[in-house]
């Protein structure tokens, strides 16, 4: 497909995407404000939305109101694209907001690429203006902003994206660097803001399986890591890929509202590469950690994926690099998953440790250990449910060789989850026979082997259910709870037609169980795939596939058909029947990185 015709492709989706908007939109946030300007809207009902979502309500002068990256970054959006269009009070009202509010800059990656875009593009649009709030010049803020938004970039193009191929969180650093690509008044600045765009559109493209996003996730969460389709990428998988049919209820209205009226369109090859799953192949990336900042003798290691992209399902896994013996347990993550095209709730396998230790949390963030954990879950209560089935463990380990894994933990005596929650979906015949539970899911067949006791359990959750629950519309499945402080399971996964029938695969899946004879006290689980692999795994220790040591720390930045480079060059190569994607963000792999605070 040549670059003119995907052009115009992603035109029409985000045409239809905005006239959506507009059509279920009555009150307009600061975000999808874009929408409705694009109707050539009443001047006073644009002024009255500014008051309303950064005023909100109040008739306070600007110095006496506060914002942080989600105020700060869409009025500064709000005011570059369309200060032609909007009336002398409507220009004050931002100018005033933008100069004179007080802003903060949040906790994680995306609050803080947020509150520098919004903050470099103020200081561009009012280089001579008093920036009360702060008391420094434009100028002045201006450098400290690109600093560290080239800083960002570098260390992305060196080691990794830190909040990595994020479900829910990726949209919020898509919308920071095509504002800047858009609207910043520095050149190189632009051009490695375009380069990053092209990085976070292939991290997607690359692990992309019919409308999900394949592998694991540093930040999915929220109750949904159970969804076929989850997370507020949506939007950028319909605009950007556009293989599945158009819901307006998800694609589209929210932080995604401003990238729908930009002129940024990525290189046409990337979605290509994005809709070709007709050969199985895996992919490998390595991506910067979380830093934590007690708990734990040493920094975390690197992260490694690997994700295998077969025709009919996907398997990801991650080496999480969490030092041994450490108590911080990044709390979104979603470590490994198995997906397929189904309906909603019917297309995942997942589990998950639910650790609540008093380190997951203050390893990253200020709070004490003794109090933080209540702190946390009085604003999120769902990220301390014992069902929970997101979040990293400590205690969890995993090997993976194509369509099969190995999930291990170790709980101490004395954790607050003594158990793993796994999730099955519930519109399935499972059978259960010599340990394993077998499934046919369509197009692919799965087994799974629960090591240790286990009882199956229901489990829903609804958005809007306060009293009674009948219908999840957050999770609706089996919850298998696996009883043991020694438990895990292992997971085969194969294409239907690569045997005569689910009843073969059942016979010949079931007639080969774990070697468990090492586990737990030698710490040691070995299996025997149907297609002849070995997976050996040791817990703290060695990982073999057919024998052969595993070496994570020789996995490059990229490694796919459609992707090669290597670590600390800034070079990359993204490639698809001949064509190529090239960047190079000149990089002087000698210099030292910019210091860089993300937490998990």
């Amino acid at each position: 497909m040549d670059q003119q015709t995907y052009n115009t492709q992603v035109d029409t989706r985000a045409q239809q995407m905005l006239a959506a908007i507009c059509e279920r939109t009555t009150d307009y946030s600061h975000w999808n404000v874009h929408a409705l300007m694009t109707l050539d809207p009443d001047p006073e009902e644009v002024t009255r939305t500014v008051r309303r979502t950064l005023w909100r309500g109040t008739e306070a002068p600007a110095t006496e109101l506060m914002g942080g990256p989600f105020e700060i970054l869409p009025a500064a959006l709000a005011y570059c694209r369309w200060q032609d269009a909007l009336s002398d009070e409507g220009r004050l009202l931002l100018h005033d907001y933008l100069t004179g509010a007080h802003f903060e800059r949040g906790n994680t990656e995306n609050h803080w690429l947020m509150y520098y875009a919004g903050l470099l593009l103020a200081c561009e649009q009012f280089p001579d203006s008093d920036f009360t709030w702060n008391g420094l010049s434009p100028q002045v803020l201006a450098a400290e902003a690109k600093r560290w938004i080239l800083g960002t970039i570098e260390r992305t193009a060196r080691l990794g994206h830190h909040e990595y191929d994020s479900t829910h969180y990726h949209v919020e650093h898509m919308v920071a660097y095509i504002g800047l690509y858009e609207h910043s008044q520095d050149e190189h600045l632009r051009a490695q803001c375009e380069k990053k765009l092209s990085i976070l559109v292939a991290d997607m493209a690359l692990e992309y399986f019919k409308g999900a996003w394949a592998g694991g996730h540093s930040r999915e969460g929220y109750r949904r890591n159970t969804w076929t389709h989850s997370g507020a990428v949506q939007p950028l998988n319909y605009l950007y890929f556009g293989d599945i049919d158009f819901d307006p209820r998800i694609h589209g209205g929210s932080f995604d509202t401003p990238i729908l009226v930009a002129t940024y369109r990525p290189p046409a090859l990337l979605a290509e590469i994005a809709l070709d799953n007709s050969k199985a192949h895996i992919v490998k990336k390595t991506r910067a950690p979380r830093n934590i900042y007690r708990h734990a003798a040493h920094d975390p290691y690197p992260v490694r994926k690997y994700t295998y992209m077969s025709r009919s399902f996907a398997l990801g896994s991650t080496q999480l690099g969490l030092p041994i013996n450490t108590l911080a347990g990044p709390i979104d993550i979603g470590s490994w998953d198995l997906g397929w095209d189904a309906p909603n709730h019917q297309g995942k396998i997942v589990c998950n440790h639910p650790y609540r230790g008093a380190g997951r949390f203050s390893a990253f963030l200020s709070g004490f250990p003794q109090n933080i954990g209540r702190a946390i879950g009085l604003d999120k209560p769902y990220l301390q449910r014992p069902d929970r089935l997101f979040g990293a463990s400590p205690y969890e380990r995993m090997l993976q060789h194509q369509g099969s894994i190995i999930v291990l933990y170790r709980i101490p005596q004395d954790d607050e989850a003594p158990f793993v929650n796994l999730f099955l979906p519930n519109g399935y015949t499972w059978q259960e026979k010599n340990g394993w539970i077998l499934g046919d899911l369509g197009d692919c067949y799965a087994g799974i082997f629960p090591i240790g006791p286990y009882v199956w359990q229901d489990i829903r959750e609804d958005e809007g259910g306060i009293y009674m629950v009948h219908g999840g519309s957050l999770i609706d499945g089996w919850l298998l709870r696996l009883n043991s402080l020694h438990t895990g399971l292992v997971l085969e996964t194969i294409e239907a037609d690569e045997v005569d029938s689910f009843d073969t695969f059942c016979q010949q899946r079931a007639a080969s169980a774990p070697d468990l004879s090492q586990w737990p006290n030698g710490q040691r689980v070995t299996c025997e795939t149907t297609s002849g692999h070995s997976l050996d795994i040791t817990y703290n220790g060695e990982h073999r596939v057919d024998g052969e040591l595993l070496d994570y720390d020789a996995y490059p930045l990229y490694e796919s058909p459609n992707a090669e480079a290597d670590l600390n060059t800034g070079k990359m190569t993204f490639e698809r029947e001949g064509e190529k994607v090239e960047l190079d963000f000149g990089i002087d792999p000698e210099k030292p990185l910019m210091p860089m605070r993300v937490i998990g």
